[in-house]
């Protein structure tokens, strides 16, 4: 058991992600970070529920206001994160379209 945890901890990363500034709460993994760098309008869980979307394959649903200021919703499946821009298929759209995150404004599970 003690040859087991030296291990995981020998195969730990040196440092994890940083805590989220506002909030003091640690991010569980990298893509929290990132996409709580770029969408600052999401709470805490939105950016952690989107994370675990785009790190796990699952569709989500996003509230997003266009560049026109129309807010729409939108379920998002085979998500691909490239900050500052998220690319999914929109189910809506029945195509694949590309988020600019810091025009998400919540985030639902599907």
């Amino acid at each position: 058991m003690l040859t087991a945890t030296a291990a995981r901890l020998a195969a730990a990363p040196l440092a994890g992600p940083a805590p989220d500034p506002h909030t003091g709460v640690p991010f569980t993994t990298g893509t929290e970070e990132v996409i709580a760098g770029y969408a600052r309008r999401l709470s805490h869980t939105d950016v952690r529920q989107l994370a675990h979307a785009v790190d796990h394959g699952t569709a989500v649903t996003i509230e997003y206001v266009a560049t026109t200021g129309k807010r729409t919703i939108r379920t998002l499946s085979d998500l691909a994160l490239d900050p500052p821009y998220l690319y999914a298929w929109c189910q809506l759209r029945d195509a694949e379209r590309m988020f600019t995150l810091s025009r998400i404004h919540g985030v639902m599970p599907t």
